[in-house]
């Protein structure tokens, strides 16, 4: 779910939430409902009324991601007339600086992208305003709440290299992988907290410890960055990876690299989402760029990047997931409330002394 340095400012951000309700100078301070401070509905406007605000405003400022690059060329094409800054920087990152720009009383960023349990811990502090974009019911209930709403699922599933496992050896469960004769020859992302988090909503937390462990027992390897655990996949230095990111994989399998992945019942994995400022300087072009990021336009951009929809009208790349057939288990509420628990678990599980728990 996040590196190290990531899961210490979640951490932070979670302990700061309390202290930014208060000295806030950005944050909401009315009922917490889907208008401005102005009183303005906006989740009640069609896109064209958002469009004719936003035009008049000329401007965004977006706090994002490198995914967030991504996007907002298409963006500032589908809408002429208003630009978007764009300040890229990690997820974690970018909150902490939202944060602290309103602990100043500035309040200079419209919306904010990062991955879903930052923007939970964000949604406590006051600093996100309620919407519900147009496109809103076309997106399944998990990605989305009164606050963000996701659109780009990050599914991270089993991987392996076809030349080291073909044939019956390929694995089809996570049970799978327990197999002694995989002894030594599986790896995981260090941090990747958020697939034992899945997993224990679906296993219960003492068979997931007792999988970790037994990984562990097995000489399971740790590579930092997707990226890394990806490429030693690909180079055979270590066959199977227990959750790499899909579209990762999905890159270099569209570049014939001996690599695939298992669709597993149910996926593992967490969502990227955007979400308006409770005091965006631009109100209408903020809600305009988080409906656009569920919109069928928006989410073509999400497919060309090789990651998934979330728009129920709108085709993921992999075949395996057509027709959104698929059983993705995307961790709530009560996982991201309990961070520091699932964070902890993982790293004992896996035999290591807690980092980036709080």
């Amino acid at each position: 779910m996040a590196s190290p340095r990531k899961a210490r400012a979640s951490a932070a951000l979670a302990g700061s939430a309390a202290a930014v309700l208060v000295l806030a100078g950005c944050g909401w301070s009315g009922s917490g409902g889907d208008s401005s401070a102005s009183g303005v509905d906006f989740s009640s406007m069609s896109v064209q009324q958002l469009y004719e605000g936003a035009k008049k405003e000329g401007n965004l400022v977006l706090y994002a991601a490198d995914t967030g690059g991504d996007m907002y060329p298409g963006f500032e094409k589908a809408f002429p007339g208003v630009k978007v800054h764009y300040f890229q920087e990690q997820g974690e990152q970018s909150a902490s600086k939202m944060q602290s720009e309103a602990r100043a009383g500035t309040c200079n960023v419209d919306v904010l992208d990062t991955e879903q349990n930052t923007m939970y811990t964000m949604s406590q502090t006051g600093l996100l305003a309620k919407y519900t974009p147009p496109e809103a019911s076309n997106v399944d209930a998990k990605y989305k709440n009164d606050f963000w709403v996701g659109y780009r699922v990050q599914l991270k599933p089993i991987t392996y290299n076809t030349k080291e496992v073909a044939g019956a050896d390929v694995p089809k469960t996570f049970d799978d992988l327990l197999d002694p004769k995989w002894t030594g020859k599986i790896c995981a992302e260090p941090t990747e907290v958020s697939v034992f988090a899945d997993m224990v909503q679906t296993l219960g937390q003492d068979k997931t410890v007792q999988f970790w462990k037994t990984l562990t027992d097995h000489k399971l390897r740790l590579v930092s960055g997707q990226t890394n655990l990806v490429q030693s996949v690909i180079s055979g230095d270590c066959p199977i990876a227990v959750s790499s990111n899909l579209h990762t994989v999905a890159k270099n399998v569209a570049k014939d690299a001996p690599v695939a992945w298992v669709k597993t019942d149910p996926l593992y994995g967490n969502y990227g989402a955007g979400a308006v400022a409770a005091k965006a300087p631009h109100p209408y072009a903020a809600r305009l760029y988080v409906n656009y990021l569920i919109s069928q336009e928006g989410q073509a951009t999400v497919v060309k990047a090789y990651r998934v929809p979330v728009n129920n009208n709108v085709e993921p790349r992999e075949k395996e997931l057509a027709g959104h057939d698929y059983n993705a288990l995307i961790a709530g509420d009560e996982v991201m409330r309990n961070f520091t628990k699932y964070n902890n678990l993982y790293y004992e599980s896996t035999g290591r002394p807690v980092v980036g728990g709080g």
